[in-house]
């Protein structure tokens, strides 16, 4: 079994720990255990004390620290994931081979279809969104909380970022609106030049306008797209915003235990010549 977070040889190491010749002293007197204060070096280790050196390992602080900077990863690929694949969908239909026929007015099911898809990713793009959001600030809130400073510098720069940004307001109230209301009318709009073709997904602003949960100033900048919202660009300006706070917080995370990190990296590096003196490089 293979778990997140772990070196690669940590994760091997964990799986051979539980053949018979790789068992503590407790259970095989032939096998005498390291003391818990002694530290194992590269020339010395056996493959008893390379599992007792990889338990220390993923027991100590700049090995958790790394899990917490991965999980930050993990919560904002779930959004990233979701937003590429509704970007690859559009980029296939760049070529004008795939989406002519799609367009043609004679094959009006194909052109539905098309628009049920659309609104399929649009909507996973939509509660990935709101899934970061949230397991984000509960992460911060939960393994942070004995450091305000910290606490402090996500909520500020969270606000600063999102709070007024009407991109990330529209995206937060169209998720509502999916969720509680209806699917929004979509429409495609396909644009051909003497060597290209483009073609994007509209969401019509009189539909979303007669919805009455938008505020005031989302009402206006819905508004202010004249017919329709395009929902493509609007997505991919929010994905990149959110992908430059999550490395924000990655990095932040980061600086916090840059100490105990270094001190694992260190110690891994030993580790790893260890590894391979006993198992092979």
């Amino acid at each position: 079994m293979r778990q997140r977070g772990m070196p690669f040889r940590l994760k091997y190491l964990r799986a051979v720990s539980a053949c018979p010749v790789l068992s503590s002293g407790v259970n095989n007197p032939g096998i005498q255990s390291e003391a818990a204060d002694e530290q194992p070096t590269a020339e010395g280790a056996d493959r008893s004390s390379l599992v007792e050196w990889q338990r220390r390992l993923q027991a100590s602080p700049g090995f958790r620290a790394i899990a917490l900077k991965n999980r930050v990863k993990r919560i904002g690929y779930v959004f990233q994931g979701n937003v590429a694949q509704y970007k690859s969908f559009v980029a296939g239909l760049q070529d004008p081979t795939v989406s002519t026929p799609i367009m043609d007015v004679r094959n009006p099911d194909v052109h539905d279809d098309l628009l049920s898809e659309a609104e399929r990713l649009l909507h996973n793009v939509l509660t990935a969104m709101s899934t970061r959001v949230d397991q984000q600030r509960r992460f911060v809130e939960k393994q942070f909380q004995d450091d305000p400073v910290l606490t402090q510098e996500y909520r500020e720069k969270a606000a600063a970022t999102f709070r007024s940004d009407p991109q990330a307001n529209f995206l937060k109230g169209l998720r509502n609106y999916i969720t509680h209301a209806q699917l929004p009318v979509a429409q495609s709009r396909q644009t051909l030049g003497r060597e290209s073709c483009a073609l994007t997904f509209l969401l019509p602003c009189e539909p979303l306008l007669a919805w009455d949960r938008w505020n005031g100033p989302m009402r206006t900048w819905i508004a202010e797209w004249g017919e329709a919202v395009e929902v493509v660009d609007v997505v991919d300006a929010y994905a990149r915003m959110a992908g430059e706070f999550d490395k924000w917080l990655f990095d932040r995370i980061g600086l916090k235990y840059k100490a105990d990190i270094d001190a694992f990296l260190r110690e891994e590096e030993e580790f790893t010549r260890a590894f391979d003196r006993v198992f092979g490089a």
